[in-house]
């Protein structure tokens, strides 16, 4: 088949040529947007879901989306030991620039940029703003996360109403926000929805943000529309897998698409893998399973020196340890007994461990008691990488 012409896209955030099985997220989206911007309040967005699922697919169509409706849109992706102040004060100074404010509504966005200057004073190291104003007084210069957000995204939401213009934050790996920036972050959404400012956060991270216990939960869940991204059902992942080839006037044999479908469970990252890989072995339309069986073995190296590696090499000799164990045991989810069995050690021993694989993001805990990969089939993946024999089914 000719290389040229491959419409399989692997590829961190790259949109697939055929978005099959998130229309709901789209609608959600473009239901938020049209609604904030008529002046009705609605809940922001928060995705959440594992690796691979396509969260930051979702947020760069919930960008193409914004453009659509009119705002103007900021996306940040976060990391770990991010300066969230910091980033903040930069994405909204480039909103209060990029939606024309100073000329459709020059004193709000003055007011604006005085609140954001108050807010980078205290940011020690923090980026700096050649700003012609002086900082307004008694807004947004607390030193609290949580006040001090609310102030700014208050005085950028009064000036994007002034001037016509809604705007919107998209925030990627979300998980890494400390609890005075998640605090912040719920707290600012919640005084904007009151004052139905025309501001939309569409958030995007992995399950542990969705792990938020007693009142934070219930709070946020208050503020935000929790959405899980979750692989695909049959039907859709059918479709990501034949649809981009359908493109091309090329086609599946059926065992080729159940075969793949088996093996990549129906998520999206894996989908577009096997079906690049597909196509670079066969010959002629149809794709046949044995190019799907050889492709299997192309598309398992590929994920292994690509997609799985780059995550195994952040981890430490210790964390790898813990890894290898709860790849041992086959798959998860995994009792914390268990794996602390594995290692040879008590619970509380592996205590610091696990919640630094957590902060990390390469574990996340599913409920009391358990944990498991933020990866999907990592698990298999370590095995091949720790050269650890494949655990006995019960």
């Amino acid at each position: 088949m000719d290389p040229y012409c491959n419409p399989y896209r692997p590829g961190a955030g790259t949109r697939p040529l055929i978005l099959s099985g998130r229309q709901a997220e789209i609608d959600a989206v473009t239901k938020l947007y049209k609604m904030v911007k008529g002046g009705a309040p609605q809940r922001s967005i928060m995705f959440y879901g594992l690796r691979g699922v396509g969260k930051t697919v979702l947020l760069n169509e919930a960008e193409r989306i914004a453009e659509e409706e009119g705002y103007r849109i900021e996306h940040m992706e976060l990391a770990e030991g991010i300066d969230f102040r910091g980033e903040i004060a930069k994405a909204v100074r480039k909103l209060l620039l990029r939606a024309n404010m100073f000329e459709r509504a020059k004193d709000f966005g003055i007011s604006a940029l005085r609140v954001l200057k108050a807010f980078t004073v205290g940011i020690p190291d923090g980026p700096e703003f050649r700003f012609d104003v002086d900082a307004a007084l008694g807004q947004a210069d607390s030193g609290d996360l949580k006040s001090d957000l609310t102030d700014l995204f208050v005085a950028l939401g009064e000036a994007a109403r002034s001037s016509g213009t809604p705007v919107g934050l998209l925030i990627d790996e979300v998980q890494y926000l400390d609890d005075a920036g998640l605090a912040g972050l719920i707290a600012a959404s919640h005084r904007i929805s009151q004052k139905a400012l025309p501001i939309v956060f569409i958030c995007a991270g992995l399950p542990q943000i969705a792990a938020l216990s007693g009142d934070a939960r219930s709070y946020a869940e208050r503020l935000f529309d929790f959405r899980p991204v979750e692989n695909l059902r049959r039907a859709a992942a059918a479709e990501a897998l034949v649809g981009p080839a359908r493109e091309r006037d090329v086609h599946f044999a059926p065992d080729a698409v159940e075969h793949i479908l088996d093996i990549t469970e129906g998520y999206p990252y894996f989908i577009q893998e096997f079906g690049k890989h597909a196509w670079e072995q066969a010959l002629a339309s149809p794709i046949t399973k044995v190019d799907a069986e050889i492709a299997r073995f192309e598309a398992t190296k590929a994920l292994d020196a690509s997609f799985f590696k780059v995550r195994i090499d952040r981890a430490t000799t210790g964390e790898k340890r813990f890894l290898a164990a709860m790849a041992e045991i086959g798959s998860g989810p995994y009792r914390i007994a268990d794996v602390a069995a594995h290692m040879h050690k008590k619970v509380d021993q592996i205590g610091p461990a696990r919640a630094t694989l957590i902060r990390k993001g390469f574990v996340y805990a599913p409920q009391h008691g358990l944990i498991d990969f933020t990866v999907p089939q990592f698990d298999q993946f370590a095995r091949r990488f720790f050269d650890l024999d494949e655990p006995v089914e019960d």
